[in-house]
């Protein structure tokens, strides 16, 4: 088998042997088969369902080195299982690039939260997510950007309550952190997202400034109902990053939620 077919075979392989409880997913019901099916391993990984396809089938033979991470966290990979994968996708390197350390370190930084959290450099790209983060969050077209995510997907939309009011103080973090001097490390972005949004554009042309503080995040997700969730904004400064956490007040509805979330029940 030669380009991407050795990839979706593995893929293919260790998705159908990974159960669907080590994937944080519930068990029983109608559905036989033990492990995922394509539309969970993609939803998990932050990946749309077409490209998982592709993936598989060997039309997308070369996904870049963050996804590659993301279903080998899903897949419950260790290191080595993790460099094959890597190999397969990229036999001419062989191994992830020794100059990609900021997912590696964001990948060690969250892994460490119990509660959702979520790795991202200047611009908002998702650099890495702890498992609740994936299962909050995971699945929603462009999830490679939060800043993408939050405009150009409608399902978030509708799961975040208070929408516009988030999104406006996305915009004026996006502004704050990427400053006049690293506005061009930004420039593409914000081109795409003014073109394809009508209110980004509009909340980018107010100038507001300001990085996200810490304030209560309301969600609503499916089988859940609403949450509250505490937001903190944490910056790694010697690794330009920041890391946002989502936290519940002890005892409530939301804790209990997200706890049953995480043990896999719901």
């Amino acid at each position: 088998m030669r380009d991407g077919r050795q990839l979706g075979a593995f893929l293919t392989a260790r998705r159908k042997v990974t159960p669907r409880e080590q994937a944080g997913l519930p068990t029983g019901g109608r559905r036989k088969a033990s492990g995922l099916s394509r539309e969970e391993i993609a939803h998990l990984a932050g990946i749309s369902h077409d490209y998982y396809v592709r993936i598989e089938q060997g039309r997308a033979p070369h996904p870049s080195y963050r996804v590659l991470d993301a279903l080998a966290q899903v897949l419950q990979l260790d290191p080595e299982a993790t460099r094959y994968l890597h190999r397969l996708a990229n036999p001419c390197t062989g191994e992830p690039p020794a100059a990609d350390p900021p997912e590696a370190r964001a990948a060690r930084v969250v892994q460490k939260l119990h509660w959702p959290a979520i790795a991202l450099n200047r611009r908002l790209d998702v650099l890495a997510r702890n498992h609740l983060a994936t299962l909050l969050h995971g699945g929603l077209q462009y999830g490679d950007n939060l800043m993408r995510m939050l405009f150009l997907n409608p399902v978030a939309h509708e799961g975040i309550l208070e929408w516009d009011q988030e999104a406006a103080l996305h915009v004026a973090h996006l502004r704050a952190a990427t400053g006049v001097a690293g506005h061009s490390f930004a420039a593409e972005l914000v081109e795409e997202l003014s073109s394809e949004s009508r209110r980004f554009h509009e909340l980018w042309t107010r100038y507001d400034v300001g990085l996200l503080k810490p304030s209560p995040l309301r969600l609503r997700y499916r089988g859940l109902g609403d949450l509250t969730l505490e937001r903190e904004t944490l910056l790694v400064a010697d690794a330009d990053m920041f890391v946002f956490t989502l936290e519940p007040e002890i005892g409530t509805p939301s804790e209990r939620a997200l706890s049953l979330m995480a043990s896999g029940w719901i």
